[in-house]
Formats: structure tokens, C-alpha cells, sequence
């Protein structure tokens, strides 16, 4: 078995960056609807300028010079690829972190946090999920090896005995399911968003409030999740073949989900976006990134028991729920909550200083 790293640069073949600019103009767009901006789904006239930025104007190969600059690798972890990047410390003075994005981010929203945690001392890793761009899917359903516990291979790989972990969104489900199973490794968790609480009697009226938010989202604004866990192949063959119908699936949610008050320019510069649209693009794999929503449903896995593992919670105003203190502690060992004034789902890009900061001083409070 091959677990040795090597070294990984994004190469881009320029017939894939001219067959994307021919798809992009000869899109083919709904008839408009009566002014609706946002309420019915994605904003034309946005997403329209995006278009046409991203056919001439956004330049790839500046955006592909710049993520190989960083520190990747891949490995390959029981027949599965994964790709990561590994950012060491000039002078390491906290215990190594690894991050894991949700959907729709990817690796390259973890970047600032990544850097500025280095400059704080820790080494970084940031793998990219299975069947998340470069890294490859599982083979077989369910997968043979759960994404956790390759986390935990790849750390090893690197020579981290004693680490900690972070993650939101499908990341905060692998963090937990990490810290419940290597205790003896993970030193702490930080979350961005907890798992259901098994006892949820005898809740206070905060607690109520936030499990009627959760149905309330759910009713307004998860009908993609819904999709992505019952019939994601449907989805994914128009997603696969129009770039238009990709741009249109993820930017919703990068403005619905940020703290922009509906204005999606304050958080997310337009190269930003196509940044990520173009990595699922050029990798073709947002189909593959709906099968942990599939999955999660198909084939769940056992309820992790989180134990004593110490567990940080960071609130952030904007992001899908924000759980109150007392309910993460009917699942976790909760030693640190943070409930921050700005923020949402995407805090590693909206706010890295802030979560950068709050990763640090939890890490520091365990090693004192």
C-alpha cells in the first residue's frame, strides 16, 4: 500500500478552458419571469454578469498559478486518492489542525484560515473531500473506509500522533466522528455546527427557539438537500453538462448562507465564485460531491459517542442554525463556545481572522 505523498500541481488542458467558453455561449436561458429577484431561486441579471465574466474576463490560469502555489499533495489512502494541502509552521508552537470544508466550498475557501493558523504556529492540512475536485470518490457504497477515518490515516501519514480537528457544515459531522473515534489522537474538535442532540427533553425555551429555526430553514431553504440526499444523479447530469446550471445551483447558496444582507458582492468578489464554480467545473465533480448527502441517508453510519473528547463551538450569526450553548452540551464536552457578532456558513472566507483566532486560543487552551 502506497501512503507516501507527492507532490500535486492543477494543470488545466486549454481545450477544457475553450470547450467551457463555447458551452458558456451558447447557453440557453429559461424565458425571465415577471421581477423576482432571489425569491424564486437565482437572480438572472446576477447570474448573467457572472456568465459573461466567466467567459471573457476571469482569468483561470492566474487562479490556477495561485492555488499551485500552495503546499499540495496527494496520497493515496487504501486504493482512494486524496488530495490536501500541508502548510507548515515556520516556528510551531501549537498542536497541527486539520479543516474540513461542507459543500459547496472547497479546499481553496480554507486558504486565509489555513495561512493565518501557520502564522499562529500550527502546521495546517486541508484535504479535500472524497469526490470533492482532487480527490477521488469511493470506490464502492457504502465506502470501505469512512472519511473520518481516513482523516486520521492521512495525520498519521504526515506524523501527527496528537492533532486537532475543525469543521463545519458536512466537515462538523466528520470532525465529531473523528474526535468520538481517536480520542487517544485528536486532542479537541472545533465545530461551526452540532450534531442533533439524542435526549432532547426538558428544553429550555433557547433550545426550542433553535430547533424551530432548524424546521423553519428546512421548510424555506432545503429543498437542495432534500434533492442531494433521495435523487442526486437527476441532479447531476445537468449540472455535469451546463456550466450555466452549475454557477446557478452553488451561488445561490454563497449568498443565501453569507452574512451580506442579500448583497452577494460584500462577501464574495465575482473571481471568488467562479473560483469554485470552475474547480467542480474542470474536475466534473459535483455530481460526486452530492454522495455524502446520499449516503448520510442510504447508508448511515453508527451514531458517534463523543465522550469527554474537550469540543469548541464557534456561533456565527448568518450560518444555517446557531445552536445555544445548552444543547451542544447534550452531545459534547463542551470547554469553549464563542458566539461572534458577524459571520455566516462560510466563515473560513468571510472571517478567517475571527476564526482563525478562535481556533488558536482553543488549541492554546488545551496544550496549557
Amino acid at each position: 500500500m502506497n501512503e507516501t505523498s507527492a507532490e500535486f500541481a492543477i494543470a488545466v488542458p486549454d481545450e477544457d478552458l475553450v470547450d467551457l467558453q463555447e458551452r458558456l455561449a451558447r447557453a440557453r436561458w429559461p424565458r425571465r419571469w415577471p421581477e423576482t429577484p432571489w425569491a424564486a431561486g437565482t437572480d438572472q441579471q446576477t447570474l448573467q454578469r457572472l456568465v459573461d465574466y466567466w467567459a471573457d474576463g476571469f482569468d483561470w490560469r492566474a487562479q490556477e498559478a495561485r492555488l499551485n502555489a500552495e503546499p499540495q499533495r496527494v496520497v493515496s489512502l487504501g486504493g482512494q486518492r486524496i488530495h490536501f494541502l500541508h502548510l507548515t509552521a515556520d516556528r510551531p508552537t501549537g498542536l497541527p489542525v486539520i479543516l474540513t470544508n461542507g459543500w459547496p466550498s472547497t479546499f481553496a475557501e480554507m486558504i486565509p484560515l489555513a495561512h493565518l493558523l501557520a502564522d499562529l504556529g500550527h502546521d495546517v492540512v486541508v484535504p479535500s473531500l472524497p469526490g470533492f475536485t482532487f480527490s477521488s470518490q469511493a470506490a464502492a457504497a457504502p465506502a470501505a473506509t469512512p472519511t473520518h477515518e481516513l482523516w486520521h490515516r492521512l495525520m498519521a501519514v504526515l506524523g501527527y500522533e496528537r492533532y486537532v480537528a475543525h469543521g463545519g457544515d458536512l466537515g462538523a459531522g466528520i470532525t465529531s466522528r473523528l474526535g468520538a473515534a481517536h480520542p487517544e489522537a485528536v486532542a479537541g474538535i472545533h465545530l461551526m455546527a452540532i450534531m442533533q442532540a439524542a435526549d432532547c427533553s426538558d428544553l429550555t425555551p433557547a433550545e426550542e427557539a433553535y430547533l424551530e429555526g432548524i424546521e423553519k430553514w428546512i421548510e424555506e431553504e432545503g429543498a437542495y438537500q432534500h434533492q442531494q440526499q433521495t435523487r442526486p444523479l437527476t441532479l447531476a447530469y445537468g449540472l455535469s453538462d451546463s456550466p450555466l446550471g452549475l454557477l446557478s445551483w452553488i451561488v445561490e447558496k454563497y449568498r443565501a448562507w453569507s452574512d451580506c444582507d442579500g448583497d452577494i458582492a460584500t462577501r464574495w468578489s465575482d473571481d471568488d465564485i467562479l473560483l469554485q464554480a470552475s474547480l467542480y467545473w474542470f474536475t466534473n465533480t459535483v455530481g460526486t460531491s452530492f454522495r455524502p448527502y446520499f449516503d448520510y441517508r442510504a447508508h448511515p453510519l453508527p451514531r458517534p459517542v463523543m465522550g469527554a473528547v474537550p469540543t469548541a463551538v464557534a456561533a456565527f450569526p448568518h450560518d444555517l442554525a446557531v445552536p445555544p450553548r445548552e444543547f451542544a452540551d447534550r452531545t459534547y464536552n463542551v470547554v469553549r463556545y464563542t458566539r461572534f457578532e458577524r459571520g455566516g456558513h462560510f466563515a473560513p472566507h468571510e472571517e478567517p481572522e475571527l476564526l482563525a483566532r478562535d481556533i488558536h486560543e482553543f488549541v492554546h487552551g488545551l496544550r496549557g
